[in-house]
Formats: C-alpha cells, sequence, structure tokens
C-alpha cells in the first residue's frame, strides 16, 4: 500500500448489521468468529474467509485465526484499552503462551491495514497497558454469492521459541548477516531451450497459494542455526550453529522427531564448519572447514566417524554445493576460481577439479548447483543481481532457462518426482515459490508468520521439506571514517532499516525501511529528526542505495512498476516520484554523470549478466555500453565510471564516455563484496572485512600500501550493499544489525495425486 487511507471520526459506531453467527464464548472461553463482514476504518474483513481487503486500493490481505480473534477482542471494547493479560486468556485460553505470540498476531493485523505503531490510526499501543481499536467500526452484511462459498484453509500458527533478544554493543558485535531485501519479479517457463526468456507475467498473474501446509519450527535456539539439509528419507536433519561460548561454527545432527542435536564432526581451533550436503545414499555428509589460512572440502560418515579432506576450496566456495549422483565427487559454483563463473566438479579420488562440459558465456555466473533425485539433471541458479533458474543434463550439454525472476533467489530445491522444485524469492516480502519444470506459473506458498523463508531443502526420497527462518532487526548508524569514536544511532526504529544514500554534502539522508509495516522510501536530516518522512508514490527496491545528484536536489531509486522493476527520480524537496522511461526491462541500478543530459543505467544483458549502458537524454540513446557489471558509481570529482565485476576480484575504471576501462585494483572487493566501496573525493574506498576486522575503510589502487586503512567496527559488518558515504568522505552511514536470530523450519508437502509421502 502506497498511502494510508483517510479514516473516519475515530471510535464512532458506524451501522451494525450482523448476519449468520454472532460472537460466543466457548467453554474454555475462546470466542468463535461468525459469518458476515465487519468493516474497519476503510477496510472490510470476511470473517468466514479471514480476509482483509482495502476499500481504497483494492489490496487484499490474509488473517490468521488467532490475529483475527484478537481483533474481535478489540472491536468488543472498541475505544477501551484491553490489556495483553486479558486478550492471552481470551484468544489463548487454557494454554501457557508467550508474550510472542500476541505481538505477532497485533503485527499481522497492522500489517493488513496499512497501520503505523509510531502513528497508529487503527490499533495503538498503551505502554504497559495493552491495546485499543482506535478505528471506527461497523457489521455489514454478508454478499449472498460468497455466504455458501467454502472458506481457504489457514496456516497453522508456526511454532516459535521467545525471540533471542540481545543488546548490541555497536563497535563490539559479533554477527554478519545477510541482506534482506524485496525485489518485485515474475516467473515464466522458456519453450525453446535456446536461453532466450519468455516475458515474464504481471503480478496478477500468480496463482493462488497451495493448500497450507503446517509450519514447525524443529530447531529454535538463541543461536542462528543455518543451512539446514535432509537426509535423503527425511529423516534426520544437519544444519550448523555457532557455539555460544566460543563462537565456533560447527555441524550438529538430530532426527526430525526430537529437539535434541548432537555436535556432528570437530573443527579445530579458529576453524569453522559450514554447509553440509548429504550424499545420495545418505551415508555421508560433506561440508566445509574454513579458517584464516584454509578452506577444505570434508567428508564424514553420517553415522559419525572422523572427517578426511578431499579437496582445497576456492574464492567463491561460501555457496551451497551438491554430490554427484554416484557419490564419487562434488559439484560448486566456479565463481572466483580458475573455471571462470562454470560450474566445476571435484573428484574425490584425485583431489582435482574440473570445469564442467556444458554451453556457458564468460561473463555468466552459476551457482547453487543440485542434482535432482533421479539423478537426471542439474540445476543451477545463473546471474547474482538478476538470478534465474537453469536446468540442464547431468553429464552437461546446453543449460534451458526455467523461470524468469530476474531476481534475488535464496536458496532452491528439486521435488522428490524431479518435475518440479521450491526456491525462495525475496520481493516485496520473503516467499516459498514451487514451480513445475514442464511449465506454468509458480505458486506461492503460505506466508511465514514472524519470519523469512530462506534456503529451502526437500528430502530426495519424502515430500518433505525444511528451510532457514530468518527474523531481523536492523538500525541506521553513522561512523566516523577516521576510525575515531563509536558507531551513532541514526533515525531509530523497531524495523528493518537499510540502503543508506547520505546526500553529498551530508545532511540528508535517503533509506528504505519496513517501520511502517511496508518498505518506503524515508528520506530526512539527521541533525534535525522531525523531518523524517516516508516518500508516498513508489515501493523502492533495496538492492543499491538512492543514489543522489550532485545537488542534493533529486535521487534516483529503483521502485517496483507495472511488469517489473523500474527506474524513478524522487525531488527531494517536493517528494515528487517521476517514472524514467529506461527503453530496458528491469534496471539495476543507477548513477547521475556530470552532465545533465547523460545517464548510467545498468540493465539486464541476457542470461542474469548485467551492461553498464550510458544514455543520452532525452531521446534515450544509447552512447556506450560495458558488458559483465556487477554495480557502477559515477565519480564526479575524477570524471569518470568505476564498477566492479560479478565473478572477478577488483574494481574497474573508464573516462565519462565508458572508454579505456582499466583495473584500479585487483586485491578488493572480491565478488562477494562488490557493492562495499564508494568513491569520495576523487578517491576510491574499500568498506568490508579484511583480516581480523569485520568492517575496515582502506583506500583503493595499486599503489596503496596493504597496511593503508583502519578497522571501523572490529567485530560486526554493515548489512552487504546498506552503506554511504558524503562527498567529502568523513562520515560513513550504514545498517547494521540490532537483533538477528535464525531457527529451522519444517513443512510436509503435498505430494502429486497417487504420489505418498512420509
Amino acid at each position: 500500500m502506497l498511502a494510508k487511507p483517510a479514516l473516519g471520526q475515530t471510535g464512532v459506531m458506524e451501522e451494525r448489521a450482523v448476519t449468520g453467527g454472532r460472537r460466543t464464548g466457548n467453554a474454555a472461553g475462546a470466542q468463535a468468529v461468525p459469518d458476515g463482514i465487519l468493516r474497519v476504518g476503510d477496510h472490510d474483513i470476511d470473517l468466514s474467509r479471514r480476509t482483509v481487503v482495502s476499500r481504497v486500493d483494492g489490496t487484499s490481505r490474509r488473517l490468521t485465526l488467532k490475529s483475527l480473534q484478537v481483533l474481535l477482542a478489540l472491536v468488543d471494547e472498541a475505544g477501551k484499552v484491553v490489556s495483553r493479560d486479558a486478550l492471552l486468556a481470551r484468544v489463548w485460553p487454557d494454554t501457557l503462551p508467550t508474550d510472542d505470540v500476541l505481538t505477532q498476531a497485533i503485527a499481522l493485523l497492522r500489517k493488513a491495514f496499512g497501520d503505523d505503531r509510531e502513528a497508529p490510526r487503527y490499533i495503538e499501543t498503551i505502554a504497559k497497558g495493552g491495546y485499543r481499536l482506535l478505528a471506527a467500526h461497523a457489521w455489514r452484511p454478508m454478499p449472498v454469492a460468497a455466504i455458501d462459498a467454502a472458506p481457504p484453509p489457514d496456516p497453522p500458527p508456526v511454532q516459535r521459541a521467545p525471540r533471542w533478544r540481545w543488546a548490541v554493543a555497536v563497535a563490539a558485535a559479533l554477527l554478519l548477516v545477510a541482506l534482506v531485501a524485496f525485489l518485485h519479479a515474475g516467473v515464466a517457463h522458456d519453450d525453446n531451450g535456446n536461453g532466450e526468456r519468455a516475458p515474464p507475467p504481471s503480478a496478477a498473474a500468480l496463482p493462488a497459494r497451495e493448500t497450507a501446509p503446517p509450519y514447525h519450527a524443529i530447531v529454535s535456539t538463541a543461536e542462528q542455526e543455518t543451512t539446514p539439509r535432509l537426509s535423503p528419507d527425511g529423516t534426520q536433519l544437519v544444519f550448523a550453529r555457532q557455539d555460544p561460548g566460543t563462537r565456533r561454527q560447527r555441524l550438529h545432527i538430530q532426527r526430525v522427531s526430537q529437539a535434541n542435536a548432537r555436535p556432528f564432526a570437530s573443527p579445530g581451533p579458529g576453524e569453522q564448519d559450514s554447509l553440509p550436503a548429504w550424499s545420495r545414499d545418505g551415508r555421508r555428509i560433506a561440508f566445509l572447514r574454513s579458517s584464516d589460512r584454509r578452506c577444505q572440502f570434508m567428508v564424514a560418515p553420517a553415522d559419525g566417524g572422523e572427517a578426511r579432506a578431499v579437496g582445497d576450496c576456492a574464492e567463491s566456495d561460501g555457496l551451497p554445493f551438491d554430490w554427484t549422483p554416484d557419490g564419487r565427487g562434488l559439484v560448486a559454483s566456479g565463481a572466483g576460481a580458475d573455471t571462470g563463473g562454470a560450474l566445476r566438479r571435484l573428484d574425490l579420488a584425485s583431489g582435482r577439479w574440473q570445469a564442467l562440459d556444458y554451453a556457458i558465456d564468460r561473463e555468466s555466473v552459476d551457482a547453487l548447483p543440485r542434482h535432482s533425485p533421479d539423478g537426471r539433471w542439474l540445476g543451477f541458479r545463473r546471474g547474482t543481481t538478476l538470478g534465474d533458474l537453469w536446468v540442464m543434463p547431468a553429464a552437461g550439454g546446453t543449460p534451458r532457462r526455467i523461470t524468469t525472476l530476474r531476481g534475488d533467489i535464496r536458496g532452491w530445491s528439486w521435488l522428490p518426482d524431479s518435475r518440479g522444485v521450491v526456491f525462495s524469492l525475496v520481493k516485496e516480502e520473503v516467499r516459498l515459490y514451487r514451480v513445475d519444470l514442464a511449465g506454468g506459473d509458480p505458486v506461492a506458498l503460505p506466508v511465514l508468520a514472524g519470519g523469512n523463508p530462506v534456503h529451502p531443502d526437500v528430502a530426495a526420497d519424502d515430500w518433505s521439506m525444511v528451510f532457514e527462518i530468518d527474523r531481523l532487526r536492523s538500525g541506521m548508524f553513522r561512523l566516523r571514517t577516521d576510525g575515531r569514536g563509536a558507531a551513532e544511532p541514526v533515525f531509530a526504529s523497531s524495523g528493518v532499516d537499510l540502503t543508506p544514500g547520505i546526500s553529498p554534502d551530508g545532511g540528508t539522508l535517503a533509506f528504505v525501511s519496513d517501520r511502517s509495516l511496508h518498505a518506503q522510501l524515508w528520506i530526512g536530516q539527521p541533525a534535525h529528526p522531525e523531518t523524517l518522512r516516508a516518500v508516498a508514490g513508489i515501493v523502492p527496491v533495496p538492492r543499491h542505495p538512492p543514489v543522489w545528484s550532485d545537488d542534493g536536489r533529486r535521487l534516483l531509486v529503483i521502485g517496483r512498476g507495472d511488469g517489473g522493476d523500474r527506474l524513478f527520480e524522487v525531488d527531494a524537496g517536493s517528494d515528487a516520484v517521476t517514472p524514467l522511461p529506461v527503453p530496458a526491462p528491469s534496471p539495476a541500478f543507477a548513477a547521475y554523470t556530470d552532465r545533465a543530459d547523460r545517464l548510467l543505467v545498468g540493465i539486464d544483458g541476457g542470461q542474469g549478466r548485467l551492461q553498464l549502458v550510458l544514455y543520452s537524454l532525452p531521446d534515450w540513446h544509447r552512447v556506450a555500453a560495458v558488458e559483465d557489471v556487477a554495480v557502477a558509481r559515477y565519480d564526479a570529482v575524477g570524471r569518470r565510471v568505476c564498477f566492479t565485476r560479478p565473478a572477478r576480484t577488483g574494481i574497474w575504471c573508464a573516462d565519462a564516455g565508458l572508454g579505456s576501462v582499466v583495473a584500479h585494483d585487483t586485491r578488493f572487493p572480491d565478488p562477494a563484496h562488490y557493492r562495499e566501496w564508494h568513491t569520495a573525493g576523487g578517491t576510491l574506498y574499500y568498506e568490508g572485512p579484511v583480516a581480523g576486522c569485520r568492517t575496515a575503510w582502506r583506500r583503493l589502487g595499486e599503489d596503496v600500501p596493504a597496511a593503508d586503512g583502519r578497522c571501523l567496527i572490529a567485530g560486526q559488518a554493515a548489512l552487504p550493499g546498506s552503506s554511504s558515504v558524503d562527498a567529502a568522505g568523513r562520515w560513513l552511514y550504514a545498517s547494521l544489525p540490532l537483533e538477528h536470530n535464525i531457527d529451522v523450519g519444517w513443512t510436509p508437502l503435498n505430494a502429486p495425486a497417487g504420489v505418498a509421502g512420509r
């Protein structure tokens, strides 16, 4: 929702015409749900279907049964404060619920209404008191055509442990987290098999969600549990977890039906184990063991035993990998290795790597390889910023594109029948999707309340799935680049703040935040917090920070539009939003130049690759282009364009016309940190991890000595792509994690007719 609807007079009863059932108390005291339509403010709630429909823009959201019962309790006491204890007793009778379940229900209601916790129009939080319904409400008759319709199934609530809450000392925090972003994408099938994409469908073309599976959190501790993998029969789970005392990461294994995990393998001092993967027969587990000095692929018996090293890791081996169907090798990403961006195979007997024999362009970057359960196919993600799923025969050949997402795929897995896949896509919300290889649109699995489902893994022989439940809260901070002083909070909130863009003079900050329960662009002056406001008319895509013009009057922002992402220009004075007619689909980033009639835009160059194009305005004529670009920025002082590449370490620069491309630095940044660099005062800087420091600040250039840098935060890193520096290079603005917990979720999947799951 782009703007909050105007409400009627707060707390005023309109008309009340209840049809069907009435609210009645059951034996335990929990409320039954009546039929009919409940109007609250500018929203209509269909009680039998538990849907909330906006009368302003027609958007619809689904409520859980518990969140609807909380709303009915507030309606019964409209205008009065209802205590948390009273709500817990009424909605969760005869149980021992945590406060978190009520907080979840209120958050879901606010999200459905587009309400703002800081400036509420629907539900007000009373400190140490409870909650109060502010909006006017009325009962309306149920439409006749809808009375006999069967209600769709509702996803059961996720079983959660209380959230891990820890006070973060910004200068000494310990956790590096992944960026939570919201990308807009569509999916379609490629029928010709030659790598050309079918046009993406509109958002309206996406089908309804599947029958709701029962989500369960089967691993939920105060530590982060990551990259879960199921054994082929679906009975056992292996995952990575940090030891709370040593902060050493090691693998753990447990039965799916049990809550107790035991350590698996024994990393030595200073070593970290990660990225487990089961062999197809379920007898062995491969994983990565890394330290500051070395990285190796390891293999150990699944039932316990000594782990042995089978091969060295390459620079890119921080991504999930897979076994070959015969169990004689491993397949991993090739980015950063001597195979370029091609997938490569490690022979376990010899310890030698070899690039797979298949059709791939030099600029393509393939990762996340997974063999189908029947061993016939090898799938992978191609592209970084604009990622999609591809499939080819396991022996190699010509890959076929099976999606046109152009988006952020956070893990995927084959279904047991090898006819489809499940993947996690980050767009306006993080969702799991299921798509058939034979064609058709993806089917969205139900929303996971209280977390983001990423990195799914489906058992090869059982219709069940595990996934990460990622919960994050982040905030805006600023740091002096000379390393003096601690990080200072800016525009504090209880949401997720991302991708700061500071104006050249350092006076105004633009960033993306869901503090209003929706992803919105926010602009304000850090020195004057009262100036902070949300910009209406744009749903931003927080992949890269907003880019300011030299005079600080305008911003370039990628946002959601009809049919995909679009480039918008925002007037920082009036907040007017203007879509720019870039003659290419899904622009990924943009930058002003020193000429008002020239604009730099990163566009889809095909097969997930980005192309940097210099356009002449106002006719949008292509002046010049550079292939294989991850992100580019314009250096106004040096009058040059600098950029990183998706599969190669370093940074390159060209003149303002994109000619004479030269390597500026070949040591920083690596492909995993392709966004962590800045230009200030004609100098390029790297802002990212180095040995012994999670957030370092160092000047880039071939003649820069290794010691020319300083540590800004030793134990904590900014969220990827979420930092910005002023034109003078004095202040770095960054999004830092405040709370971050990752648990493991489990669910059965809906098997095709005639196929039985466990």
